[in-house]
């Protein structure tokens, strides 16, 4: 049993922006696609969780440290590797190299909830395997913890969920919600900067039809805070973007 799993990945004409260059959506999926690989070698899988111990799989946390760019055509090696679990949180890392080059480096958080009552469950009691040896340090900087506050002059757009939208928990994808916080941004202004680090917290579940108000604002020197809210208020996502 591998405590980690390797993969690469050609970057198509899916996977960039109008630049030609790989998009923070497409790293996320690619990073996504490279741990349900190595979550179904160990057994804990989306639907292995689910069917056998009525759980599932939630992110509450991603910060991705960026070391370069990379562009179409280019092979992208995602390195993944969990770290020794929590009571109730896993740590899942990845390191992304391009032409043998550091590229990016990723931390993020999940949980396993209780698909009858929401609540977390222990991941020693949902299948992990006992007997793995896990790789030990974090890919990424250190996690911030952030609530930003937002008023009217903030708002950036508003956006209703749509079936495109949602995964396979029908709710809104994650890569949905980073897709909507770097739409808060345009063409020049990301023609003029490149991002370094990008953190997304999810706060709450969104469905078909929902309404959301995007927010964006400033968080210091080169520093945005963009999040997510419903109508009646919810906070959804909020994210933090570090430009050069």
């Amino acid at each position: 049993m591998n405590n980690s799993l390797k993969k690469s990945y050609i970057i198509n004409g899916s996977d960039v922006d109008y630049a030609k260059r790989y998009t923070l959506c497409a790293l996320l999926r690619h990073f996504h696609d490279a741990v349900d690989f190595h979550a179904l070698e160990l057994q804990v899988d989306a639907n292995t969780v689910y069917e056998k111990y009525g759980a599932y799989w939630i992110i509450s946390h991603i910060r991705v440290d960026m070391d370069d760019t990379a562009k179409w055509h280019d092979v992208v090696e995602v390195d993944t590797y969990p770290l020794a679990p929590g009571a109730v949180r896993m740590e899942r890392e990845a390191v992304m190299t391009t032409g043998g080059k550091p590229l990016a480096r990723l931390s993020s958080e999940w949980v396993l909830l209780d698909n009858a009552t929401g609540r977390p469950r222990r991941p020693l009691q949902t299948g992990y395997p006992l007997s793995l040896v896990h790789r030990e340090g974090r890919a990424a900087g250190e996690y911030t913890r952030f609530s930003p506050e937002f008023d009217d002059t903030d708002f950036a757009y508003g956006y209703t969920v749509k079936v495109s939208d949602l995964d396979m928990n029908v709710h809104m994808n994650n890569t949905a919600y980073v897709r909507l916080a770097c739409d808060a941004f345009c063409s020049s202004e990301l023609d003029e900067k490149r991002m370094t680090s990008f953190e997304i917290a999810f706060k709450a579940q969104s469905y078909e039809g929902d309404e959301l108000k995007l927010y964006r604002a400033s968080a210091g020197e080169n520093k945005y805070y963009v999040s997510a809210f419903k109508t009646d208020g919810t906070r959804v996502f909020d994210t933090l973007f570090t430009f050069v």
